[in-house]
């Protein structure tokens, strides 16, 4: 039972499983070693053979909170939806199921195809999707109990995550932690489970960012200072940042870091180099062992180009965070002010000081802290950074477009800001930007799905600029939310299939529509240009 448990912790799910079969062979009344192997089959996909021994625990123990828990979850399971798609089967909420089924299963193959292709490896299908509507249901399949703070997890076969309702609109992109998570499954099927966290974890960041242009982590001031105050680690020892973190925001700069340290590996060696990698680590090579054998570098000579890389990639970002090491207390608006003037460069008194004037409206005496900041540190977008205090300004003084222009910036690098999506949108239309207006609409759906509003508006976008796949994608969309008007979004869906010229779908959703309004003369019309284009049944 302890060697399941020692193989669980490493993500050795499978041998997880085989020791706890072995620990029940040895001892049929070994309730630890039925609740071990329980859990463990959940994690490789054997829901009813997980189940049937996590019962057999219980009622050997019903005291074991891990056990209950995991046995109330499966229960909870009643309320889900599963739909078998291509290569995966999705477990959704039955409240979410047609909504994310718009997109879900297009981004899960699309994944799937891309990571294929660049690993040269495909995961066994199906791939079990559980899409969890509480946080603290995915937090009980993960580790049984309510707390952790992750998004979503691999066990290879299976992943779990939040689904986007479970956070505040805007807490997080769904369609990035999907990624992040599949590029697990292949990492971890790849090395045969073997592969350290740091290379796993900073791998799938890594190709989040090659996902959508803005998905994956960006860097942050507080990820440059713990880099000038010397709290990062070497590579070698990056493993320490998961497991067993020293700061708070350790284990999110380990993330970050650890996706640097890939970038700079394809950067020197190539991305097969990354593919070795993992194989090294299938082949039971440690880190010095892998470094050694795929790049032709000793660890710690890599970690130390690794360094001089960062110090050069953020350069200037670097010296103008340098300052917020003597930055002592809180200081006043007089002080800000005299340390703003002092140094153009300095980001954090620029932008604190420049944070005072336009919360007090003077807009015009902000701007150019704001713009000094901006220039220092380019590649900051997190809340309160530069580029919203810009574009609110630039928009309340009718500049439309400089206000896109910084609304577009932010975009680029903030995966998950939904307001600003959407105010780019709306600016991008009255500037008469079609195209652009849906782009930013179309990234809204990743963040925040359960607002109809965007996807009329994305709909009608798209059938103005001739996309009509995306038009008809849309108006599912909006007929999943279940409006208020359903005849109406019935007959918008059916209009959008036979501008696309699938009529047979057109016809069975206009006549949905007919259904429930029979004297709709609008679909009425419809139904008979349907006809007429040889339409009928």
């Amino acid at each position: 039972m302890q060697l399941a448990e020692l193989s669980a912790r490493n993500r050795l799910y499978d041998r997880a499983v085989r020791f706890g079969r072995e620990a029940v062979a040895l001892d049929a009344e070994s309730w630890p070693g039925h609740a071990v192997l329980g859990v463990n089959l959940l994690r490789v996909g054997s829901m009813e053979e997980g189940r049937r021994h996590l019962e057999i625990a219980f009622e050997g123990d019903p005291y074991d909170v891990w056990t209950k828990n995991t046995l109330d979850l499966l229960d909870t399971f009643a309320g889900y939806e599963t739909a078998r798609s291509g290569r995966f089967e999705l477990i959704v909420d039955d409240g979410e199921a047609e909504i994310l089924g718009v997109y879900l299963p297009d981004l899960a193959e699309e994944a799937y195809a891309r990571l294929a292709r660049r690993y040269g490896y495909r995961p066994e299908a199906p791939i079990r999707v559980e899409v969890f509507r509480s946080h603290a249901d995915f937090s009980v399949r993960t580790i049984g109990l309510v707390g952790l703070g992750a998004l979503g997890v691999s066990f290879g076969p299976v992943i779990a995550m939040d689904s986007p309702s479970a956070r505040e609109p805007g807490d997080f992109n769904w369609g990035s932690t999907f990624w992040h998570e599949l590029a697990h499954t292949f990492h971890l099927g790849m090395s045969d489970g073997r592969v350290p966290r740091w290379f796993s974890e900073g791998l799938a960041v890594y190709e989040e960012r090659r996902a959508r242009p803005g998905w994956g982590g960006d860097v942050t001031p507080s990820f440059l200072l713990a880099h000038l105050e010397g709290r990062l680690l070497s590579v070698g020892e990056l493993n320490r940042g998961f497991a067993r973190p020293s700061y708070p925001e350790q284990v999110i700069h380990s993330y970050y870091q650890a996706s640097l340290v890939c970038e700079l590996i394809e950067r020197e060696a190539g991305w097969g180099a990354l593919v070795g990698m993992l194989h090294a680590y299938r082949d039971g090579l440690t880190d010095e062992e892998a470094f050694q054998s795929v790049l032709g570098t000793d660890v710690d000579d890599f970690s130390d180009r690794f360094f001089a890389y960062l110090e050069d990639r953020f350069a200037g970002p670097l010296k103008a965070l340098a300052p917020a090491r003597v930055f002592e207390g809180q200081p006043s608006r007089e002080e800000l002010k005299e340390r703003a003037a002092a140094d153009p460069n300095d980001f954090i008194a620029q932008l604190s000081y420049g944070h005072v004037l336009a919360e007090g409206g003077r807009y015009d005496e902000a701007i150019p802290y704001m713009e000094r900041a901006k220039a220092a540190f380019p590649e900051f977008a997190g809340a309160g950074s530069p580029y919203h205090y810009l574009a609110f300004i630039y928009r309340e003084r009718g500049e439309l477009e400089r206000a896109e222009a910084e609304l577009a910036a932010l975009t680029a690098i903030n995966e998950r800001d939904l307001e600003a999506n959407l105010a780019l949108a709306e600016i991008r239309q009255a500037l008469d930007d079609k195209t652009g207006a849906a782009e930013a609409l179309a990234r809204t759906a990743y963040i925040y799905p359960y607002d109809p509003t965007p996807h009329v508006r994305l709909a009608e976008l798209y059938a103005a600029t001739g996309d009509l796949a995306g038009a008809v994608r849309e108006r599912r969309a909006v007929l999943a939310l279940d409006p208020v008007d359903r005849v109406e979004a019935l007959y918008q869906l059916a209009r959008a299939y036979y501008a696309a010229g699938d009529l047979g779908s057109a016809r069975r959703t206009v006549l949905s529509a007919l259904e429930r309004a029979p004297a709709y003369e609008a679909a009425q019309e419809l139904l008979l240009e349907i006809h007429a284009r040889g339409g009928g049944s």
